[in-house]
């Protein structure tokens, strides 16, 4: 029974439903037929309108006198009900020709209070223009304007109503029309008139063309002119103007008539309202579009409206800068739509390439033009009156907004552009005044975020903390501190040590180069080191990875956008890149010359799991994945085979590693490194290797022609490997193999001796500095043809010295040590003193000279001694024929240390380089800055600690460290001078120089073992770091012994 009630009410549900949705289609229907039929009705009633018009027209035409004033009201009644530009465009013709007639009567009656006049003429006028723009978008149209064109000029004219209305009626009476007029597209209209009928020019010119072409720039004029003169304006009008102004000819973009002749006409207007403009632009920044044609608008006429000097105080300088950043915030997107366009016509074959290639297809011609109309914006940026005046402006000026402005407008140049800082003047004048940047530094600490308790937090500190910021509280740090370390690292590039710390000869520069003591930049390099921690925090935030883009893609649609915009993602990298390179440019000064305290750099902050450093370090190569500031991304099948994804703090820790090494401790870092290469040698070499098993490099190579076996035997087509163990077989001078079978001491005796060889100034690869540092030879293509696979054999054996933990004292200039570990291989002038310090005094005169530089006779050329013969190479083209003179000495100097540092070397360094590369990842190496690296190769400088040596010697054969032999051996030792326990060492170990990080990490522990009788000399087997020492009772017959054997040299031939 229930069953068969469910089955009826649903049967009653569905008729319900029917019922209404045939209710719902009457219902439509009746409203569609009403529609149609109220559509007909119009349409008919206007052909009766339009036919009694057309009848009451030729009534008054066989009269012969124009109609009375309650005709013509009637017939442009008619006119205004049935008007259509199609069919009625001469009818509005007859019916202006006369309102012309009675032009002053109609203004009269339009001002009378409650006339219907007043909206007559509002909407006939807006016919008049509406009726030209149509006309000249029709092709082929002979149709003349000169009757609409001549009324709209008449009912416009402030001279015309001043004389009829007065000055007060007439100013109400135009703001009344134009108000109605833009509201009606005024703008607009005009501007497609200016398009279509001023004709091509050549160049810009503010004079009209043709007098059609002054007219269409008189309808532009007359409502600024109104906001100028009419004492009835209001803000609310002349934003209503400027706003369309802006929306529909200055702001679109610019068309030929626009660009060549409005604008500089527009720029040539003695009453143009530039102050007013400004103010609407910045009011109405959500309806003008912040345009590159809009930028080339406001910079075109600020030439002649604004004048810096004298607006500091009315808050114009103010407005002006803010529209200028508001504006500039286009500049990195057009430049990068651009890039992103030339990718990927080019050899982008990555897989979104073709998502968007037919919008970057729709938009190539736009892309190009804009990027013109860009391209002369920064020209008109770069003109030095401007920048000059606007620099003066600023420096009067004490409003802490403007500083504000200022910076945003030089951060847009910035990120926009790779190198903005030396394309744009307004930067690098800035970089040069050091209290603009003495008072940046103040306003960036000063800067502070209001918290819930009242108390004020400077938001570095929000950021040395790694807490993320609201957009707002961004826009108030970012470009300070963006700015602000781009101008301070240029300025830094351009300093010579002597200015730099300030030294005795120059006193003075300090105040007018050097904007910060030595001792306000301890305090200065602390907070950005701490930037620079709290930076890599926000880079990689703790979060998921975020879901892959196909799947966003299909759930939320190609539209969706991100939680990150891109541009803010570009906005933070590049303030990690220029706050990173400050840091690094600082502590380089500080390697050089020491300004800080001792562990300054050291931050506690960063945390190594010392116990499993291999565990840590082995996935350091896949950093590359991991991009700052953009979040977790879905990882790829081939990447998750390599093993799981870093973690974040792994991320970060590798990413100080990677840009700011010297926060870490140096034994820290050794540590990172050896575990790299232990890893390394384990996937290389293999478990076996210690047992003279598993893959291997034998050679044989004869003593007194090391180099060239090796050379030979060890060249990449031979051995392509050279991080496999290697066994080698040394034959002496008469042909013999020496005695010992290698176990590792004969190899490290081996590749120590190679390198000592390779270097050796004699063979010609390298030469000496004046402080006897080894550098490439310049002059190595005289003395070998294909001298660049000798350099690369020899950057292959240092790195197998490194790979192998094998120190080897070869002195290297710290020019060449920062070309190995640096990004670039280039040096600056800085390292010209490691080079030639003779040469790097000499170029610091040249900079100070006061006198007439042309009278020291230079010109652009360098001598060259090569073997005895002189040759003259030139610093640049035509370099012979160019002297040196005031204004182009710094070019000199920079030119003239590029060639001794950089160019004179480039393919030996790029080859030895390359070889490096070839054993010894180069991101391995630069964790280490040029000293660290010779300390890294030679070991450091410092004395051999017998104490440690003592505590960490193994005993065997019946010795021990209670024996009095062993006793007597340490009070010999003990008393031996640096040098001969260096000797002692190199006898034991093949290596004079300590372990980087003691005597416990010495692989095999030094040992010493018992060796018999009294008259046996002391051995050793350096492949065990074995001391074989005999039993002496007597100290002085030990330690001559042990002299005798240290010194002697004669290597394992003495075993």
């Amino acid at each position: 029974m229930n069953e068969m009630n469910y089955y009826k009410e649903l049967k009653m549900n569905g008729i319900k439903e029917r019922f209404q949705e045939l209710r719902r289609r009457y219902n439509s229907t009746i409203l569609i037929q009403a529609f149609v039929r109220g559509c007909l009705t119009r349409l008919q009633y206007k052909k009766i309108q339009r036919a009694a018009f057309d009848e009451t027209v030729q009534q008054n035409s066989y009269v012969g006198h124009a109609p009375d004033e309650r005709t013509l009201s009637l017939l442009i009644q008619r006119l205004l009900f049935f008007y259509s530009e199609e069919e009625d465009s001469s009818r509005l013709v007859w019916v202006s020709q006369l309102l012309l007639k009675q032009h002053e009567q109609i203004m009269v009656a339009a001002e009378r209070p409650g006339d219907v006049w007043a909206w007559r003429l509002c909407h006939l006028l807006h016919m008049n223009v509406a009726h030209m723009a149509a006309a000249t978008q029709q092709p082929n149209s002979r149709e003349s304007l000169a009757v609409s064109l001549r009324t709209v000029e008449v009912f416009t004219s402030w001279e015309t109503c001043q004389r009829i209305l007065g000055e007060a009626k007439a100013s109400m009476h135009l703001i009344r029309l134009f108000t109605y007029l833009v509201k009606k597209g005024y703008f607009d209209q005009v501007r497609c008139l200016i398009d279509n009928k001023v004709p091509p020019l050549l160049e810009p010119s503010s004079h009209p063309p043709t007098p059609l072409a002054a007219c269409l720039f008189d309808m532009i004029t007359r409502p600024l002119q109104l906001i100028i003169t009419s004492p009835t304006n209001s803000s609310e009008f002349s934003g209503l103007i400027l706003r369309g102004l802006c929306q529909h000819i200055l702001a679109p973009s610019l068309t030929e008539p626009v660009k060549l002749f409005i604008i500089p006409a527009l720029a040539d207007l003695a009453y143009f309202p530039f102050r007013e403009l400004l103010e609407t632009i910045k009011l109405n920044a959500c309806s003008v579009p912040a345009s590159t044609w809009l930028l080339f608008t406001v910079l075109a006429l600020e030439r002649k409206h604004f004048v810096p000097g004298q607006n500091v105080g009315d808050g114009l300088l103010l407005i002006y800068l803010q529209i200028l950043a508001n504006l500039t915030v286009n500049i990195s997107k057009v430049y990068n739509g651009s890039n992103t366009g030339t990718k990927r016509s080019g050899h982008d074959t990555s897989g979104d390439s073709d998502d968007d290639s037919g919008n970057e297809m729709d938009h190539e011609g736009s892309n190009i033009e804009e990027l013109q109309i860009l391209e002369q914006c920064m020209e008109m940026l770069n003109e030095s009156s401007r920048v000059q005046t606007l620099l003066l402006a600023v420096d009067q000026s004490e409003d802490p907004h403007v500083l504000q402005a200022l910076c945003q407008v030089c951060h847009n140049l910035l990120v926009a552009h790779k190198f903005a800082i030396h394309k744009y003047k307004l930067l690098y004048m800035l970089a040069f005044k050091p209290s603009f940047l003495r008072h940046l530094w103040t306003a960036i600490l000063s800067v502070c975020q209001t918290s819930l308790f009242g108390s004020a937090t400077p938001l570095l500190q929000v950021i040395s903390r790694g807490i993320p910021m609201s957009p707002e509280d961004s826009d108030r740090i970012v470009p300070l501190l963006a700015v602000f370390c781009s101008l301070f690292s240029l300025l830094i590039a351009t300093l010579h040590d002597s200015e730099f710390y300030a030294d005795d000869n120059h006193a003075g520069a300090l105040l007018t180069t050097m904007p910060f003591s030595l001792l306000s930049l301890v305090p200065l390099t602390l907070t950005l080191k701490e930037v620079c921690l709290g930076l890599v925090e926000l880079a990689f935030p703790d979060s998921r990875p975020s879901v892959r883009d196909d799947y966003r893609t299909a759930v939320h649609g190609r539209d969706q956008p991100s939680t990150v915009s891109s541009q803010e993602t570009q906005m933070w990298s590049h303030l990690f890149k220029v706050t990173v390179g400050l840091v690094r440019q600082l502590h380089a000064r500080d390697i050089r010359r020491p300004f800080c305290p001792e562990g300054h750099w050291i931050s506690k902050q960063v945390m190594f799991p010392l116990d499993k450093p291999s565990d840590f370090t082995l996935r350091r190569h896949r950093l590359r994945n991991y991009r700052p500031f953009q979040g977790l991304r879905a990882f790829t099948r081939e990447e998750l085979e390599e093993g799981p994804p870093l973690s974040t703090k792994e991320v970060r820790t590798m990413t100080i590693l990677r840009e700011l090494p010297f926060l870490v401790a140096f034994q820290e870092r050794v540590l990172v490194f050896q575990s790299l290469v232990l890893k390394d040698k384990v996937e290389h070499q293999g478990e076996h290797s210690h047992f003279l098993q598993g893959p291997n490099i034998q050679v044989a190579v004869r003593r007194n022609y090391l180099y060239e076996d090796a050379f030979d035997r060890l060249s990449p087509e031979n051995e392509p490997e050279l991080r496999l163990k290697m066994r080698v077989q040394l034959v002496n001078v008469v042909g013999m193999d020496e005695a010992g079978v290698d176990g590792g001491g004969v190899f490290r005796e081996f590749l120590s001796e190679l390198l000592k060889t390779a270097f050796d100034p004699n063979r010609g690869f390298f030469r000496l500095t004046k402080d006897n540092q080894l550098y490439p030879n310049p002059n190595v293509h005289l003395l070998v043809e294909d001298f660049p696979r000798h350099y690369f054999f020899i950057g292959r054996i240092l790195g197998k010295a490194l790979y192998e933990n094998l120190l080897v004292e070869l002195p290297l200039a710290e020019f060449f040590l920062s070309k190995l570990v640096g990004r670039h291989s280039d040096v600056d002038v800085h390292h010209l003193a490691s080079l030639d310090p003779i040469m790097y005094r000499n170029l610091l005169f040249l900079k100070s000279y006061e006198g007439d530089v042309t009278d020291l006779g230079l010109d652009f050329t360098v001598l060259n001694d090569e073997l005895g013969e002189t040759r003259t190479d030139e610093l640049k083209p035509g370099g012979s024929n160019i002297p040196v003179t005031t204004s182009n000495r710094i070019e000199y100097i920079h030119l003239m240390a590029d060639y001794k540092l950089n160019k004179q070397i480039r393919a030996q360094c790029s080859a030895f380089k390359q070889g490096l590369a070839n054993v010894i990842p180069l991101d391995w190496l630069q964790m280490f800055n040029n000293k660290e690296l010779q300390v890294l190769i030679s070991g450091a400088q410092i004395p051999v600690d017998v104490e440690d040596l003592k505590q960490h010697t193994n005993y065997t054969g019946g010795y021990a460290s209670d024996h009095p032999t062993i006793r007597l051996f340490w009070k010999v030792v003990e008393n031996f001078t640096d040098l001969q326990r260096r000797q002692l060492l190199k006898f034991v170990t093949s290596c004079s120089r300590p372990p980087l990080l003691g005597f416990k990490e010495l692989d095999p522990p030094f040992c010493i073992q018992h060796a018999g009788s009294i008259d046996r000399l002391p051995t050793a087997s350096t492949c065990m770091n074995l001391l074989k020492l005999p039993e002496f009772a007597e100290e002085v017959i030990l330690k001559d012994k042990l002299l005798y054997a240290i010194q002697a040299g004669a290597g394992f031939e003495l075993s």
